[in-house]
């Protein structure tokens, strides 16, 4: 799986990255609802080409969103559902016409531009994720309605399938409409596996899917429990506040990397092997 890894990342740092991205994954679905899984997608594209980090993290989060499904068949309220996913269509529809581009006047020609707006991304949520008592205390005063749910359905479809960043903007959405836990919890894992389902055929009509990910998703794919039960563990003895503190640290850390093109974890190594 070389053609995976970036020029001078060794194997065992390229999948302690990786792995950890999906542990994250499942921890922040399982236990905490902080938006923990923003991390993920930076943190692989340190290690991983920019072009193949969406594409080899899509199936991993179905994988995850059949699991909350299966905790949380019964809870969700089908309109908030409808009011989010069917917008979404658009924005994924928008982002997928953009992977087209970068797939038609080649990789090089965007490479830095998809990394910098997804530090840009994951900046700005690591942000969210400091303010996040405040802004759910803005929203729980508001009821956002019908149009707000639209236009956030549509960002979400556009940062889900360029970066799969859209857990905030669903997350603030159906906090505001006051359904309480599990319907919260359960309506947003209806309304995030429908959109990463439906991200699949135009993943593939963009061509960003080859059996070279099949492989490299299957070796990941027992990280998907682990996580999960650690998410389990920890929602009992880890604090959610000092969790996501230290989520936000590390996915700040990550997207400023990406946005000046620097790469520590490439530098440390370099430096390691100096000594």
């Amino acid at each position: 799986m070389s053609e995976l890894m970036l020029p001078g990342v060794p194997a065992w740092i390229f999948w302690l990255f990786c792995a950890l991205a999906v542990l994250i994954q499942g921890i922040s679905k399982s236990g905490f609802a902080g938006g923990a899984g923003i991390l993920s997608l930076p943190l692989m594209m340190l290690v991983m080409p920019v072009n193949r980090v969406a594409p080899a993290l899509l199936p991993i989060l179905i994988l995850c969103d059949m699991n909350a499904l299966y905790h949380h068949w019964q809870n969700k309220v089908w309109r908030l559902v409808w009011i989010l996913f069917v917008p979404s269509l658009l924005g994924t529809l928008v982002a997928t016409w953009l992977w087209f581009q970068v797939g038609n006047d080649g990789m090089n020609a965007y490479a830095m531009a998809i990394k910098r707006v997804t530090g840009v991304i994951a900046v700005v949520f690591a942000l969210y994720i400091l303010a996040r008592e405040a802004s759910t205390r803005w929203v729980a005063d508001r009821k956002l309605g019908t149009v707000a749910g639209i236009l956030c359905g549509i960002a979400a479809g556009f940062t889900s399938t360029l970066a799969h960043a859209a857990g905030p903007i669903v997350g603030l959405y159906l906090f505001s409409q006051g359904m309480g836990k599990a319907l919260f919890v359960g309506t947003t894992a209806w309304v995030f596996t429908f959109i990463n389902l439906s991200k699949v055929p135009f993943y593939q009509a963009a061509g960003l899917f080859d059996w070279s990910l099949f492989w490299f998703d299957l070796a990941l794919v027992p990280c998907i429990p682990v996580g999960s039960w650690l998410g389990k563990v920890m929602h009992d003895r880890v604090s959610e506040t000092l969790f996501n503190r230290i989520i936000m640290v590390l996915t700040l850390l990550a997207g400023v990397q990406l946005v000046f093109n620097v790469n520590l974890v490439l530098g440390l190594l370099k430096l390691l092997a100096r000594w």
